[in-house]
């Protein structure tokens, strides 16, 4: 808030500057008309040499129309010191404030101001308001009120008129453009050779004025011709300068042509004073007016070179910075590759080996615990396609944060859940510290960013155990995650949340994983706003902290019951279809539904689906097909082609090894389930149970009706 003393310190030293500002206008004002009004022979009120009407109306394009009272009294005392009375000089004042301030509000009106020599356009428009609108307003004022007031012979009223007309349009096309030009351009400073430049130019004019015009030269008639000399400063100015320095110009020869013609020298030079200035006068107008159109078009052309060139060097920057960007991105899509063939091939490598095992006479106790290494590195393989997918579907944002308020014991609960029997068969000790605070966030989200962390700190922890709990700090909950692994070194904090990076250890440290994790837990707090703080001690450990808001309380709703065991569905009469174009596919995927107690019937495409169902004479209770199948065909297409066979809707689960948006997207819209490759057999049972069961739900609660 602004003081009020200050305030009222402010306002009288603004009215002090604003009145030594008009006073300043108005003594500038009456020097350029006792000078003007000297040079007068057809009538001491009516001068051809009139500069005042060019700091009129360049004071009032500047500093706006308040400035009109000086003008105004400057005006009245010079013309009632000179001849006529105080009613002719209060006329003939009103006349000169009348011309700047219509000639400057026309002007900010239609011809962008003080920036009306900025383009040709512009500087015709300022041309023509001085000429026809403005400066005949002051002409014929002055002269009326003198010819009323009997001061001016009606035999002379027209050449006064011509005379007073034409001193007030060169004051304006010459002295006004000079005022604006230099005072609106103030902050544009002169690089070294645009300063001698400039002097050259104004050297040359004063060479080509003194040569043609001044007095100092004996008038002959072979000097006559070297007026036209003029011009070549004019146009070096107009090409080379800019509109400042070509108005600086004009005045310059305008001055040394004025001295010269007043003094007896120059081509003008007639028996009849007021006619040589009036000669004098269009030939400064006639060389004025074009060049500053010429000067403007030369800078608009100059800017717009200027600004093609600003925007090619953008250009080539944006293209430099894209190129270099996409350069990264082919090196990052190379070590992606890289990296996840070298750690994808590790479990493979290890699955031929423990295969190879298989095939070998093996004991009891060994064949149960090659299998269970095998599950463990299929788990391991189908973590590491998890982390992939999660990564794909981040940057091509899929992922839509749902914000809902929850209590954070869910998600606590089912950390503790899924990582007991790891942490167990590590002999570690994991602690999950319960709270009853709500949060807000999206809790599917939240159970990523947890279950990566936790992940990680079982991973990397070889002894001691794993802690989760939370701490509230005022309106936001810490969801805190520590462990006694071997620590993150210092200057590796910043690394541990890119991918593909993994704190570099000993070799039993070293287990299976992308080194995704983290990248994800990171990628999804910047998806959710949530703050993760870090630290760690070399040697003791690291402490994850997730920062989510905290509410005083949330709706609880009763928990889901959990799903009955497998056993509890009747699955003999279920006849499930399984289309698939890979023969593997389809002996794994049957064999397993086999052994579950599904009726199975398998096939390559469509066509033979549509046979194998015409020899049984079976409708399927659930159709399990590739999202992509052979000749362009998807399982959508084939899904609802059956449908349409049979006349009702066929329940359906696709499997899709692709990880774009577009087969999640195509399901969901169908209402169809989407797995990705590579599938847990529990988590396809789970979903082939919840199909069933609604099924089951829905025909229950009709026949109920």
């Amino acid at each position: 808030m602004s003081d009020p003393r200050s305030l009222t310190e402010t306002r009288p030293y603004r009215r002090i500057s604003h009145a030594a500002g008009l006073v300043t206008i108005g003594a500038i004002y009456f020097g350029l008309a006792k000078g003007g009004l000297a040079l007068a022979s057809i009538h001491p009120s009516a001068t051809p040499i009139w500069p005042p009407t060019g700091v009129a109306l360049a004071a009032v394009l500047l500093w706006g129309y308040r400035t009109w009272p000086a003008i105004f009294v400057a005006a009245m005392i010079a013309n009632a010191t000179t001849a006529g009375s105080i009613g002719t000089a209060i006329a003939i004042a009103t006349g000169n404030s009348l011309e700047a301030v219509v000639g400057a509000y026309l002007i900010n009106r239609w011809s962008n101001g003080c920036h009306t020599f900025s383009s040709p356009n512009s500087v015709a428009i300022f041309a023509v308001i001085c000429v026809v609108i403005a400066t005949p307003i002051s002409a014929s004022i002055g002269l009326i009120s003198l010819a009323i007031a009997g001061y001016i012979e009606p035999t002379y009223f027209v050449d006064a008129w011509i005379t007073w007309w034409l001193g007030d349009v060169t004051g304006a096309l010459v002295i006004a453009p000079v005022i604006v030009l230099w005072a609106s351009s103030h902050h544009q400073a002169l690089n070294r050779h645009d300063f001698f430049e400039t002097c050259g130019v104004l050297a040359t004019a004063a060479t080509v004025g003194l040569v043609a015009f001044s007095p100092l030269i004996e008038q002959t008639p072979g000097r006559d011709p070297l007026g036209f000399l003029a011009i070549l400063p004019m146009l070096w100015a107009a090409l080379r300068r800019g509109p400042r320095d070509t108005a600086t110009v004009a005045l310059l020869l305008a001055g040394i042509t004025i001295w010269g013609t007043l003094t007896g020298g120059g081509p003008f030079t007639t028996a009849d004073r007021n006619a040589s200035f009036l000669l004098l006068l269009m030939f400064l107008i006639s060389i004025t007016l074009p060049s500053l159109l010429l000067s403007a078009d030369v800078e608009v052309r100059k800017n717009a070179e200027d600004g093609l060139r600003r925007a090619h060097i953008n250009l080539e920057r944006k293209v430099a910075e894209r190129t270099q960007e996409l350069e990264l991105a082919n090196a990052a899509k190379s070590r992606f590759l890289a990296m996840a063939s070298h750690d994808l091939r590790q479990p493979l490598h290890a699955l031929g080996l423990f295969v190879a095992q298989l095939r070998t006479p093996l004991k009891s106790e060994e064949m149960t615990k090659t299998i269970e290494r095998v599950d463990a590195t299929r788990k391991e393989m189908d973590e590491m396609f998890n982390s992939l997918l999660d990564m794909s579907k981040l940057d091509a944002g899929m992922l839509v944060p749902q914000t809902t308020e929850f209590p954070i014991a869910r998600l606590l609960q089912k950390i503790e859940t899924t990582f007991d029997q790891a942490t167990r068969e590590k002999g570690l000790r994991l602690r999950v510290k319960r709270t009853a605070a709500c949060v807000r966030s999206d809790a599917m989200l939240l159970e990523r960013i947890l279950l990566n962390l936790v992940s990680n700190a079982v991973r990397y922890t070889l002894r001691g155990g794993i802690l989760v709990g939370c701490r509230r700090r005022g309106e936001m909950l810490r969801i805190e995650v520590w462990d006694t692994g071997p620590g993150i070194p210092e200057e590796q904090k910043q690394n541990i949340f890119g991918e593909f990076f993994q704190v570099p250890g000993t070799e039993r440290n070293r287990s299976g994983g992308l080194g995704l994790g983290l990248a994800i837990v990171d990628r999804l707090r910047l998806l959710l706003d949530h703050q993760i703080d870090l630290a760690s001690t070399l040697g003791r450990g690291s402490r994850f902290a997730v920062v989510v808001p905290v509410i005083d309380a949330c709706v609880t709703t009763t928990p889901p019951a959990d799903s009955p065991h497998p056993g509890a569905f009747a699955v003999k009469d279920k006849a499930v279809l399984v289309i698939a174009d890979t023969p593997i596919v389809q002996e794994g995927t049957g064999g397993l539904l086999d052994k579950w107690g599904y009726s199975v019937l398998t096939a390559g495409s469509d066509e033979a689906a549509l046979i194998r169902l015409a020899q049984r004479q079976q409708r399927p209770d659930l159709i399990i097909s590739d999202y992509h199948l052979a000749r362009g065909k998807t399982g959508i297409r084939v899904v609802e082609e059956l449908s349409a066979v049979f006349g009702s809707s066929i329940p359906a689960i696709l499997i899709s090894g692709d990880t774009t948006a577009e087969p999640l997207r195509d399901a969901k819209n169908r209402g169809f389930i989407l797995l990705h490759k590579p599938v847990d057999p529990m988590r396809l049972r789970a979903a082939m149970h919840e199909l069933f069961r609604d099924r089951d739900g829905r025909r229950e609660t009709g026949a109920a009706l």
